[in-house]
């Protein structure tokens, strides 16, 4: 069985007006795991919050994370501090880089998905879903089975995450058959961030620094952050979607 967790770095919002020119697209990532070597990623994860933040309850979030400031009583505000936050990013990339997982994404230039479809354009959410969908059944090899856990945004959204999934698995998607779709994937669960789930902490902490490798963002402060180069490794070798091609 594998397991693939779902999360996201920008908003899925299509309203131009909304569009932020520093950061103008969508990326959803998914991470994938063996469930039999889940249980050990977890303890690991857990062994690195206790060592840096003396409890394995906190959890990690990139926007708190990147912005400890920012935010009143903030349960990062040690990374402020320089010399801790680049000891902490290290300990970090050398977790993310031994640990054993698959990395999908699909990026959505958001304006350029406009001009392209207009009014038809698809949610990126949802259109991003469908190709992180695709690559994760591909991973499947012979009679394995997977599982989607994706992380709570709110009814609205869920419940549209919930169509499109019962839709999914009649109607497939451009590649894949939805009885195929039926017979692969066991389930499809969303639960919130509070649950403290490491598969979801580790998708949100990818997210973010594969969105700004593809606007090319430079790195401020080397070594004090998600290391693409790690990431990169983990790629699938069709991992890396961008849309509108």
């Amino acid at each position: 069985m594998k397991i693939m967790f779902i999360d996201e770095s920008g908003h899925h919002n299509l309203n131009p007006q909304t569009i932020d020119p520093k950061y103008p697209i969508f990326v959803l990532c998914g991470c994938i795991f063996d469930e039999e070597q889940y249980e050990e990623v977890v303890k690991k994860l857990n062994q690195l919050k206790i060592e840096f933040f003396g409890t394995d309850k906190i959890i990690f979030h990139t926007l708190e994370m990147t912005r400890p400031s920012k935010y009143k009583q903030n349960k990062f505000a040690k990374l402020i501090v320089a010399e801790f936050r680049r000891e902490f990013y290290k300990a970090l990339n050398k977790f993310l880089e031994e640990i054993d997982f698959v990395l999908v994404s699909c990026t959505i230039k958001k304006s350029a998905h406009l001009e392209k479809y207009g009014a038809a354009a698809l949610d990126p959410y949802l259109l991003s879903f469908n190709i992180l969908l695709d690559e994760f059944i591909a991973d499947l090899r012979g009679g394995e089975k997977g599982k989607i856990i994706a992380e709570k945004r709110n009814d609205n959204l869920d419940n549209q995450l919930e169509l499109a999934w019962l839709n999914l698995k009649i109607n497939g998607t451009e590649n894949i058959k939805g009885s195929d779709i039926k017979e692969k994937i066991e389930t499809l669960s969303m639960i919130p961030k509070s649950a403290n789930e490491a598969g979801l902490q580790i998708a949100d902490l990818v997210a973010n620094p594969i969105g700004r490798h593809i606007l090319e963002i430079k790195k401020t402060e080397p070594g004090h952050e998600v290391d693409y180069a790690i990431l990169k490794k983990k790629l699938r070798s069709t991992g890396l979607t961008i849309l509108p091609k």
